[in-house]
C-alpha cells in the first residue's frame, strides 16, 4: 500500500463492472488496502476469475461477487436487495460498469441497450443503495463515483428521444450516456449534501480495455487511431481510485464535480444545472416501480 493511501480496514466499497480493466484495478486497490471489496460482474465465470484475482493480489478473503446484467433493471434491483441484505452499510459505491454497442438494440423492458446499460442501471442502483450510504455517512464521508468521458463534450441530451430512435450511432449514444453520468453525480451531491455523501464524475482517459473491440466498426478504427496515445489500466484507474479513497481532507471541492488525471476538469456547455435536474427527475420516473 502507497503510504499516502489511507487504510480501508473495516470499510466496504462496491465496484460494478470489475471483472476487468479499470474496475479490476480499482478493486484490487480497494482490497488491498483492506477493504471489504463488493464486485459486480455480468458473467459468473469472468467474474470468479476477477474475485479470485483480487484475492491472490490482496491477500484479502473479504472479496464478494455479485452477477448482474445492467441493461435490466429487474437485476439491477435483484442486485441491490442483495447486496442490502447483507452488506447494510457501503463506504463506496463506484457507478463503473458499461459498454457501447455497435447497433441499435432495445431491451426486454423496453429501453435503448446503451441508455439503461450504462446510465439507467446505475441510477437505480445509487438509488436503491442510498440506505447503506447514508449510514456509512453517519460516521465519516460516503463517496459515490462515476465513469464518465471526455465524449461527453460531443453528446448533447435531446430529452424528446434518449433512447435514440433516430440516427443511432455508436459514438453518439456512448457519449451521451457518459453525460448522463456526469449529469448524475451533479445532481446527486445536490441531493445529498445533508447526509455527507461526496458524488463525482471522471474521465479515465483512453484506456487500453476491450471496449474498442465491442462497439462496431467505429469504435475499432477509433481504437486502432488512438493506440499510440492509450494510457494503461493502472493510469486509468487512478482517478476512480483517489476519488472513492482519496483521504478527507483531499476530497474537498470534489463535490458533483467532474475530474480528469486528478483535476478538476471543463465540462460541455450543455452539461448544466437545468440539464441534471431534468434528466434526474426523467430517471427517477423510469425507475420508480422498484422504489416503491
Amino acid at each position: 500500500m502507497n503510504k499516502r493511501e489511507q487504510d480501508l480496514s473495516g470499510k466496504t466499497y462496491l465496484v460494478t463492472g470489475a471483472n476487468s480493466g479499470i474496475g479490476l484495478e480499482a478493486a484490487k486497490n480497494f482490497a488491498s488496502r483492506g477493504a471489504t471489496t463488493l464486485i459486480v460482474s455480468r458473467d459468473k465465470t469472468r467474474g470468479e476469475d476477477a474475485r479470485q484475482a483480487i484475492i491472490e493480489h490482496s491477500a484479502n478473503a473479504q472479496v464478494y461477487l455479485y452477477i448482474a446484467d445492467f441493461s435490466l433493471l429487474r437485476s439491477v434491483n435483484k442486485l441491490a436487495d442483495s447486496i442490502l441484505a447483507q452488506h447494510p452499510t457501503i463506504h463506496a459505491l463506484c457507478n463503473n460498469a458499461g459498454g457501447s454497442n455497435a447497433v441499435r438494440t432495445v431491451t426486454s423492458e423496453g429501453f435503448e441497450t446503451t441508455f439503461v446499460s450504462n446510465h439507467l442501471g446505475g441510477f437505480l442502483l445509487t438509488m436503491r443503495l442510498l440506505p447503506a450510504l447514508r449510514s456509512a455517512a453517519q460516521s465519516g464521508i460516503a463517496r459515490v463515483v462515476f465513469t464518465s468521458s471526455y465524449g461527453h463534450k460531443h453528446s448533447p441530451l435531446n430529452f424528446d428521444d434518449l433512447g435514440l430512435s433516430k440516427n443511432y450511432k455508436t459514438l453518439k449514444a456512448y457519449g451521451r450516456s457518459k453525460l448522463m453520468n456526469l449529469l448524475t453525480a451533479r445532481e446527486l451531491q445536490k441531493r445529498c449534501d445533508d447526509y455527507n455523501i461526496v458524488a463525482s464524475s471522471f474521465h479515465p482517459g483512453a484506456v487500453r480495455t476491450p471496449i474498442w473491440t465491442k462497439g462496431g466498426p467505429v469504435a475499432r478504427i477509433l481504437g486502432i487511431v488512438l493506440k499510440p496515445f492509450m494510457v494503461s489500466i493502472e493510469q486509468g484507474a487512478d482517478t476512480l481510485i483517489w476519488l472513492a479513497s482519496s483521504d478527507a481532507d483531499e476530497s474537498v471541492g470534489a463535490n458533483g464535480h467532474y475530474f480528469v488525471k486528478r483535476q478538476r476538469a471543463a465540462i460541455a456547455p450543455f452539461a448544466s444545472d437545468e440539464a441534471a435536474e431534468k434528466l434526474w427527475n426523467h430517471s427517477i420516473d423510469l425507475v420508480a416501480p422498484y422504489l416503491s
